[in-house]
Parts: structure tokens; C-alpha cells; sequence
């Protein structure tokens, strides 16, 4: 029987911090998303309009909605690991303090 590939999902340190600044609507968006990034994450046609990048390292981004970005580790093994949300700049300036 093989180890199963299924993906995780946890949330880091920071995430509630950045969370409690998003609306219902965003979080929904985010947690529509964070389904679709499970189901395909190492297809890339099936998460194709979730716009993923890798930032650095083991650390990527996707996108939730238009203005809203979510930066996420991916961590061995099978882990993605939610840390924190927001608008282009606010990835960037976190990116700065995490890469």
C-alpha cells in the first residue's frame, strides 16, 4: 500500500494576525481557494488561475481574489503551511522580513 499524496493544510504563527484584517467575503475566497491548491497543487492545470509563484526558497504565493494575495510554505512532507495575507505590497514587505 502506498504512503497517501494528499496535501495538508495548517495555519503558521503569524496567519491569525494577517487574517483578522480580511472581511468574511475574503477569508471565504481564501478558503475557496485553499481547496482548489489541495486538489491540484502539483498539476498545473488544475490550479492555473490560482496564479501560484514561488517567492523563495520553499515559499510561495497564489492568488485569492484580484487584490488579495496569500503566502504560503511548503513544507516536507506534504504540508502547506498558511502565513499570511494581503494586498501585492504587503507580500512584498513581508516577503523582506521572511526570504
Amino acid at each position: 500500500m502506498e504512503p497517501s499524496k494528499a496535501l495538508k493544510l495548517e495555519v503558521g504563527t503569524s496567519w491569525k494576525r494577517w487574517a483578522k484584517r480580511r472581511t468574511d467575503t475574503e477569508l471565504a475566497d481564501i478558503a475557496a481557494r485553499c481547496r482548489e491548491l489541495l486538489a491540484g497543487f502539483d498539476q498545473s492545470h488544475l490550479h492555473a488561475g490560482l496564479g501560484i509563484r514561488k517567492l523563495h526558497g520553499n515559499l510561495y504565493e497564489f492568488r485569492a481574489s484580484r487584490g488579495l494575495r496569500v503566502g504560503f510554505y511548503l513544507i516536507k512532507p506534504q504540508t502547506i503551511r498558511l502565513a499570511m495575507c494581503g494586498n501585492h505590497e504587503d507580500v512584498a514587505n513581508w516577503l523582506k522580513g521572511n526570504a
